[in-house]
């Protein structure tokens, strides 16, 4: 367990660095990556090592914001990006067609809502360049969602370390229960399908 959800490792290996790359690709390339567990667990380890609040947080706000620049010019271009194999992989239609789903339900603001939610905060991005949302609308709520993702999730970890210092001792199992807890609305979301069908 401790090797699978290794994240303190991985920070305490690659530092800022290793932050920035992450949460870089899980913002709008890549799902596969961690990324609240990532968050919480910088902003928890920032407050009992040398990792710095002050400059963790710009970092993350940039890297999340640089992300969906990406992934929305990704999506712009996706039709393009699809006859290579390697895309055809990671940018599967069903994941595809779920996130459009969810754009079309809540609008805009599903840029900002998107950003607390696996999986689907990836491919938002990518939705978005699809569907040709303005790039100033976009703009505007992908900076709104990069600062409200970055400071909550980082300084909930960071505040926490410093009330309970011994938090860092059930390290494995605070991120087993982050990651449970983020995908949450995907499993209510897929629970609450067929009662919709009957």
């Amino acid at each position: 367990m401790t090797q699978i959800f290794d994240i303190p490792h991985i920070i305490s290996t690659y530092g800022y660095v290793g932050i920035f790359i992450i949460v870089f690709f899980e913002s709008g390339i890549f799902f596969a990556l961690p990324g609240d567990s990532l968050l919480f667990t910088a902003g928890l380890l920032a407050s009992v090592l040398s990792l710095d609040i002050a400059f963790l947080i710009p970092l993350i706000f940039v890297s999340t914001f640089l992300g969906g620049i990406v992934g929305y010019e990704i999506g712009v271009n996706l039709e393009r990006l699809r006859k290579f194999s390697f895309f055809r992989r990671i940018f599967k239609d069903t994941y595809i067609e779920k996130t459009h789903e969810f754009f079309d339900k809540h609008g805009s603001f599903t840029v900002i809502f998107s950003r607390f939610v696996p999986i689907v905060r990836t491919f938002v991005p990518i939705v978005a360049g699809i569907v040709r949302m303005r790039y100033g609308v976009f703009i505007k709520y992908s900076l709104i969602s990069s600062f409200l993702w970055s400071t909550t999730v980082t300084l909930l970890g960071y505040f926490l370390g410093q009330i309970f210092p011994h938090i860092k001792n059930y390290m494995s199992w605070i991120i087993i229960l982050i990651i449970i807890a983020s995908i949450l609305p995907i499993i209510y979301e897929y629970t609450k399908k067929p009662k919709q069908d009957l």
